[in-house]
């Protein structure tokens, strides 16, 4: 058996992933970033205080010393990569990437140079975002994300369902009519852009319909859980399985 050494700062063992998280109470379900259960390895969060939905989209620079606190305290804990549960805050990608000395992938939004790449130049690039009015490819370039390719987005703010669980915070979420909603904005994407190469989904909390929209579109759909299973591929390898 091999010799273990204490953390000092850890107060439990074994979490792979660290996960920011914005100040806010909604139903979380599975396969959502906020579940824990949607991981095949163990997670460990931390709300970051103040950074409510609408400060992560406005902007919200002045948290950005409490949401390296919040990295720093995951990394105190033995996380071997940090990323969280909103796309919007790709504006802390570089602060919290300078403070912390593990990996860090804060939004699904990082995907895109890679999906870029798999696809031919010029064809455009499909997003599905909590709210259009505030993704555009100005915030993506002074985050430092751009790609060569078109990119069409569409946002989920006019849906209702998705709009009173996210924005008027109800307390409850219908997970159907959620499914609905977004297979909805992706086809119209789609169908508005014949061209498409893929498609992205930016919300933490649309992880749960990516295998509607890829049925629907049938087209390649990245989200939060491919970022965060890529980091998670490789900072914690487990070793190959099988006979021959």
């Amino acid at each position: 058996m091999p010799v273990y050494r204490i953390n000092r700062t850890a107060e439990s063992y074994g979490q792979a992933i660290g996960i920011l998280m914005l100040d806010r109470h909604v139903p979380f379900i599975p396969g959502d970033v906020g579940n824990a259960s949607t991981f095949g390895y163990p997670v460990i969060y931390r709300v970051v205080p103040g950074l409510t939905p609408e400060a992560c989209l406005d902007g919200a620079p002045e948290l950005e010393e409490p949401v390296t606190e919040a990295a720093r305290a995951l990394v105190d804990e033995g996380v071997r990569g940090i990323s969280s549960g909103c796309g919007f805050m790709l504006q802390y990608q570089d602060a919290v990437r300078d403070a912390v000395n593990v990996p860090v992938c804060l939004s699904s939004l990082l995907q895109l140079p890679f999906i870029s790449r798999t696809l031919r130049p010029g064809q455009p690039i499909g997003i599905v975002t909590a709210d259009s009015n505030h993704l555009s490819e100005s915030f993506l370039r002074r985050a430092g994300v751009e790609v060569d390719n078109p990119l069409v987005i569409h946002g989920m703010q006019d849906e209702p369902e998705f709009g009173s669980a996210t924005r008027e915070s109800t307390g409850t979420l219908d997970s159907d009519l959620v499914s609905e909603e977004t297979v909805g904005v992706a086809r119209r994407m789609v169908d508005g852009c014949p061209d498409m190469g893929a498609v992205l989904l930016e919300c933490s909390m649309l992880p749960p319909y990516a295998k509607a929209v890829q049925d629907a579109i049938r087209l390649p759909v990245y989200d939060f859980i491919t970022l965060i299973d890529f980091m998670q591929s490789g900072t914690n390898s487990r070793p190959p399985q099988g006979f021959m």
